[in-house]
């Protein structure tokens, strides 16, 4: 293994980069616009250059060594602050071809996305928008890495993050126009004897309903879990549980399932949704740009 970087061609890791990524040859050739032979070519002298075999052939592909696992992430992060330190630091040209990674939920999907894609593109026509899960177990390596540029999000992941507060989400809950215990009115006595439908626990940290119910000492009867809260309203509407979900999410579903929209029969603040981004790209120009057009679209 070099301890020398004098010793080490660093050209060599945009390849090591893009085999990771590919898994195959002739992909990371493509996504590199070189021959197949030359990255074969380079490969071999990185092979050398490092003294470890990195990848193994097989009949899928390039299949990396557990010894390329552990580089993957430092060289990725490494190139990843390369790109962004060396990029031109001027304004945007909002008739470039811009390319955003976004992490948010199905919720700000469904709701705030509409909102924030009409204002993007309409100040910048070529945007490609790539919005990708809320999975918080992989969040803040993504970031860090470099494979998102930013996160919608309403927990708290890590120090080496940035945080700057979108939005408050007020909570209400969600009861079939039907129910036949519920009508007009929901009590803190009927929230607690009810049964509820609730979305699974992200990373092992709850949702936020959990989180803010938990300070409260308020438990409820949950009886189905479901990975997005986009299943609640469906579910409510032909069942007798009920679903407590953010308040924008309730207005734009309850027509369309005939539901009852409650506010929580308990006083609680409501969840704070920031932009998360990793401090390697407080100068990024296109991030801050993105952040000010996001910031705009919550507004509205």
């Amino acid at each position: 293994m070099i301890t020398n970087l004098r010793q080490l061609d660093l050209n060599l890791l945009l390849v090591f980069d893009a085999l990771m990524q590919e898994q195959n040859l002739s992909r990371a050739a493509v996504r590199l616009h070189l021959s197949q032979s030359t990255v074969s070519n380079a490969l071999a002298r990185l092979r050398k250059q490092l003294g470890e075999p990195l990848f193994q052939r097989t009949a899928r592909g390039m299949l990396p060594t557990p010894q390329a696992q552990v580089l993957y992430g430092p060289v990725r992060e490494a190139l990843h602050v390369l790109r962004t330190g060396l990029a031109p630091q001027a304004e945007i040209d909002s008739n470039s071809e811009l390319t955003f990674r976004v992490s948010m939920n199905d919720y700000a999907q469904a709701v705030f996305l509409p909102v924030a894609l009409t204002r993007l593109q309409a100040l910048a026509p070529r945007l490609v928008l790539s919005v990708q899960s809320d999975d918080a177990d992989t969040l803040v390596k993504r970031l860090r890495t470099g494979e998102l540029d930013l996160a919608i999000d309403y927990l708290h992941f890590d120090d080496e993050l940035r945080y700057e507060p979108l939005r408050e989400e007020a909570l209400v809950v969600v009861a079939s126009a039907e129910h036949p215990d519920i009508q007009r009115q929901l009590t803190l006595a009927q929230y607690k004897e009810a049964s509820h439908v609730s979305v699974h626990p992200r990373a092992g940290r709850g949702s936020p309903l959990e989180i803010v119910l938990g300070s409260a000492r308020v438990q409820r009867k949950v009886k189905l879990l479901v990975p997005h809260y986009l299943a609640i309203p469906a579910v409510v509407s032909q069942s007798r549980l009920l679903g407590t979900i953010p308040k924008a999410l309730a207005e734009h579903c309850a027509a369309q399932y005939d539901l009852q929209v409650f506010p929580l029969p308990m006083d609680l603040a409501p969840i704070q949704v920031s932009l998360i981004w990793h401090r390697q790209q407080d100068a990024s120009v296109g991030l801050q740009w993105l952040r000010r057009q996001l910031q705009a679209a919550a507004d509205i």
